[in-house]
């Protein structure tokens, strides 16, 4: 039987490999998304040579036991991403939430991940975000996604997508996934998305406004 190329595949498997940690503090390893007939989706396999297989979309450097998460890579093409992980606790009525701002100048390399407190040190405030993407993460429904005008169309939206889908997979969490509630523009990105990434948002449902006043 013929293996199944990568582009007719819908869900990874993930290669796990090793990382050499720094004394005191939490262990550290890589997971990495492959689209590949090699192994079941959703598997887990551990990899000790520490090479990424050849089908890979998504590396995550994160703590073992699925702490922080220090860096994503993803194939995707697209301007320099660094990101700011921003949580947001349990409240009445609503369950926890976490939101992702991509910002795209030289202060951090591509991929990396700040939380809340390292990015409070590095002064880094919200004016020069290009894009945000928030969801629940006990569910992986995403809730908003923004980028700022000036940035669209160049890849932002899609690669900060695969950023939060390696994040939920490193903490163990459901995949993400899109309600059918959407904005024009929204709309309009889906359909330009490759199977991989459309298949986990509904059908349209409910347009709704649009993000950007004036839009």
């Amino acid at each position: 039987m013929p293996a199944l190329a990568a582009e007719t595949l819908l869900d990874p498997w993930w290669a796990r490999l090793p990382l050499e940690g720094e004394p005191g503090r939490p262990r550290q390893h890589e997971l990495v998304a492959v689209l590949s007939a090699d192994f079941p989706p959703h598997t887990v396999v551990d990899l000790p040579g520490g090479r990424r297989p050849t089908d890979w979309r998504i590396a995550v450097r994160a703590d073992v036991g699925g702490g922080r998460v220090h860096r994503v890579e993803t194939t995707s093409a697209g301007p320099r991403l660094w990101y700011v992980e921003l949580t947001e606790p349990r409240t009445a009525g609503q369950p926890a939430a976490t939101t992702l701002v991509a910002f795209s100048d030289a202060r951090f390399a591509d991929g990396d991940v700040l939380g809340a407190e390292q990015a409070q040190r590095a002064r880094v405030d919200g004016t020069r975000q290009v894009a945000a993407l928030r969801w629940w993460p006990g569910t992986g429904l995403v809730h908003q996604l923004y980028v700022a005008a000036e940035h669209r169309r160049r890849g932002v939206a899609g690669k900060l997508v695969r950023v939060a889908f390696g994040v939920q997979a490193a903490r163990g969490l459901p995949a993400l996934r899109g309600d059918g509630r959407r904005t024009e523009l929204g709309e309009e990105w889906r359909r330009g998305l490759p199977d991989v990434v459309s298949a986990r948002m509904a059908p349209l449902s409910e347009l709704m406004p649009p993000m950007t006043p004036g839009e």
